[in-house]
């Protein structure tokens, strides 16, 4: 494990070349760095040890999903506009794909820009949908109330399904990105 203290409001942790990562505010007391740090470490353990489980199996989320014919911006936006269009009717900004590491998908209220992660682009074609829904939806809720997943349902019925099955292809990703770095580093040594 890993801890990274710095200048932020909050502290957050992930998982990293197989490690856990851990980013605790410089701000807070001893005492509440400790309590942050022994809390993400009790959410993140099975996350690590469910990566390493899908590496060690072979175990492949993507099984029985479609990969997706999206692969650039102008048919990212052509279907985010489309799926608009015929479920919500919100005006939209820009819509593409983006470098985002941490998050599947950004909105912006002030924009209304929408940013989908690069990590999805010729990845699970319902995934990707499920999260270009997800932000389109924001674009009439900013938040993650009961209406906003109302919105969600709409154009998206079995959204709590992709939502898991996202999550599990998360989980995947950093496994394979782990075995590969692990891979690096032995042809380094």
């Amino acid at each position: 494990m890993r801890i990274v203290f710095k200048d932020k409001k909050h502290s957050s942790g992930t998982i990293k070349d197989g490690e856990i990562v851990l980013y605790i505010s410089s701000r807070l007391s001893r005492a509440e760095q400790l309590r942050h740090i022994e809390e993400l470490t009790r959410r993140l353990t099975p996350r690590l040890e469910r990566a390493r489980q899908l590496h060690l199996v072979g175990a492949d989320p993507l099984m029985g999903l479609t990969p997706s014919p999206v692969a650039d911006d102008a048919a990212l936006a052509r279907w985010a506009r489309e799926i608009n269009e015929r479920h919500y009717g919100f005006a939209m900004g820009q819509v593409r794909f983006r470098k985002q590491e941490s998050r599947w998908g950004s909105c912006s209220g002030r924009t209304r820009n929408i940013n989908i992660s690069h990590r999805l682009r010729g990845g699970p074609h319902e995934l990707l949908e499920y999260v270009l829904i997800h932000e389109i939806a924001h674009l009439g809720e900013l938040n993650h109330s009961p209406r906003f997943w109302a919105l969600v349902e709409r154009a998206c019925p079995d959204w709590r399904e992709r939502r898991r099955l996202l999550r599990q292809y998360g989980e995947y990703l950093r496994a394979r990105e782990s075995a590969a770095a692990s891979e690096t580093s032995k042809l380094v040594w």
